[in-house]
């Protein structure tokens, strides 16, 4: 397999028998050690969606001829990230009351797909903040604590999502209502502080 990376071939030659998630963690590792980040992966010269990657990373190297990686330095895709992040919060929110207001009106066919949407984008939003709480090693407990004097439960609103998906699977649509609106919602918005703070406290450790 070729490995290019940012344009440049790659000498590294991965080994037929591993998986491509195998060769994955090998060259995100490297990659993270000279402080920057993979930010995009093309595989036979197409990008991979969440979808392609849970199905092509465990298949093996030997079954590709190319795979392209897109890198972007570790901080400032941080700093990227978050600064997109602080824009959606609010969005998401707005749009979680927004589902709870068309499902209340009987909209439920348009309040699903609504919901659908802006959940998929919340999932990958907590799953950046989490990454780069890892890569940096940060406390965002700590952080929120020592800013606004209480902790911050980032589990919460993931088990809120949970409660949330429980009532749709249980058609029980009123509770979902008051779910995203009464909770959900503003938990949200109360993230964009949680946000700014991360944001104060990395480009602090850049200086």
């Amino acid at each position: 397999m070729k490995i290019v990376i940012d344009g440049f071939e790659d000498l590294v030659i991965a080994e037929e028998d591993e998986t491509l998630r195998q060769l994955l963690v090998q060259l995100d590792k490297w990659i993270r050690e000279n402080n920057r980040v993979i930010v995009q992966i093309k595989l036979e010269g197409r990008c991979l969606s969440e979808l392609d990657e849970k199905v092509v990373f465990d298949r093996k190297v030997r079954e590709f001829k190319t795979l392209e990686l897109f890198t972007a330095n570790l901080w400032q895709w941080a700093i990227d990230s978050l600064e997109e992040i602080k824009v959606y919060l609010p969005e998401i929110a707005k749009k979680m009351e927004q589902v709870s207001l068309l499902i209340q009106q009987g909209d439920s066919k348009k309040a699903f797909s609504l919901l659908d949407r802006y959940i998929g984008l919340w999932e990958r939003i907590n799953q950046t903040l989490r990454t780069i709480e890892k890569i940096f090693a940060l406390d965002y407990n700590k952080i929120f604590l020592k800013k606004n004097g209480d902790s911050y439960n980032m589990e919460e609103l993931v088990q809120l999502l949970e409660e949330a998906k429980r009532a749709i699977g249980d058609n029980d649509f009123l509770a979902l209502a008051d779910i995203l609106e009464y909770e959900l919602a503003p938990r949200i918005r109360e993230k964009k502080k949680l946000v700014e703070e991360i944001i104060n406290t990395l480009k602090h450790q850049m200086n």
